[in-house]
């Protein structure tokens, strides 16, 4: 039998990438309130998320609370969590690295829902 090292949980990969929203809640504690951006979304598991803007949120020097609505398969869902990371991987776009907060039952419900993607080969799972 063999062992696998692996922490994180599979990675849903989304080719091509599907548009969401996120919305801002606070920066450094302070609620703001904000409309929410247009975001591409990359990649996605049952504990976060990597997403694509043209917003440089400077997310490096703060603590962003955010929501994330995004359309998987049927319903809108929008998911609380925080930015963990951000990077430009490509000239005028920065890539973020959301950390998704949810309970366990919304864990199970997002990853049979990403299951059911990979199924029908709308997702890839890295």
């Amino acid at each position: 039998m063999t062992t696998t090292r692996r922490t994180e949980p599979f990675r849903y990969s989304l080719y091509p990438p599907i548009e969401a929203s996120l919305e801002i809640l606070s920066i450094d504690g302070q609620p703001l309130p904000c409309k929410p951006a247009q975001i591409d979304l990359i990649d996605i598991s049952k504990s976060g998320c990597r997403v694509r803007t043209e917003l440089n949120l400077h997310a490096s020097s703060h603590d962003l609370r955010i929501l994330l609505h995004v359309r998987l398969s049927d319903e809108m869902r929008t998911f609380p969590g925080e930015i963990r990371w951000q990077k430009e991987l490509e000239p005028s776009s920065q890539h973020y690295g959301l950390r998704l907060e949810l309970n366990p039952e919304e864990k199970e419900k997002l990853n049979i829902e990403l299951r059911g993607m990979a199924a029908a080969r709308r997702i890839i799972v890295k």
